[in-house]
């Protein structure tokens, strides 16, 4: 279980080192066409999106509840 939950930690930050890693490269004029295909294709730009999108969803749906329950003065 333990050994799972490093594993997990450590894709998403090798994840983000690519990521920032080729936003820099970007930056100041490189673009690595093969490195963002290969991201592509193992999925973790995937799975980091919808990631994102779930949390902000549920982000939104406890905001709208919370409010939802507050008296308006």
């Amino acid at each position: 279980m333990k050994l799972k939950f490093i594993e997990n930690i450590c894709r998403q930050v090798v994840a983000l080192v690519l990521l920032t890693g080729i936003c820099l490269l970007y930056c100041k004029g490189v673009i690595p066409v093969y490195l963002s295909v290969l991201f592509l294709m193992s999925g973790t730009l995937v799975r980091l999106a919808f990631r994102t999108f779930t949390f902000v969803l549920k982000t939104i749906l406890v905001l709208i509840v919370i409010h939802g329950n507050t008296p308006v003065l």
